[in-house]
């Protein structure tokens, strides 16, 4: 997509529509926009599809596994270094990158978890 055109035609957004909102109605917008993260065609667009239940936890959910999956590939890029600076790898590193994919298995099970039990 970095020629800025669109892989798939489902994800044309060909239809505009324009709502006139009460200063009360757009307050509880910024503030569910603001508690999500979320653009607010973006946020639309998910009443739309879910039928007005939107997950609000999912942005601290997704920051959590973002910060651990830029841990292990920080962890990833200074054992391949030391790697390739020594000509060889010990077996603690490798521990240690496992360790770092337990972790990340973990958290996505709980990420799972708490949305499994929003949805029911």
């Amino acid at each position: 997509m970095a020629d800025g055109k669109r892989r798939y035609k489902s994800d044309r957004k060909d239809h505009k529509v324009s709502v006139k909102l009460s200063e009360k109605d757009m307050d509880i917008l910024k503030a569910a926009l603001n508690r999500t993260g979320m653009t607010a065609s973006a946020y639309i667009r998910e009443l739309i599809r879910t039928g007005g239940n939107i997950d609000t936890s999912y942005p601290e959910d997704r920051a959590k596994a973002i910060r651990i999956i830029a841990g292990i590939a920080n962890n990833i890029n200074q054992t391949v270094k030391l790697g390739n600076s020594q000509g060889r790898l010990y077996y603690s590193d490798i521990d240690k990158l496992q360790n770092s994919l337990d972790d990340v298995k973990k958290t996505f099970g709980e990420v799972l978890e708490v949305w499994r039990l929003q949805r029911s």
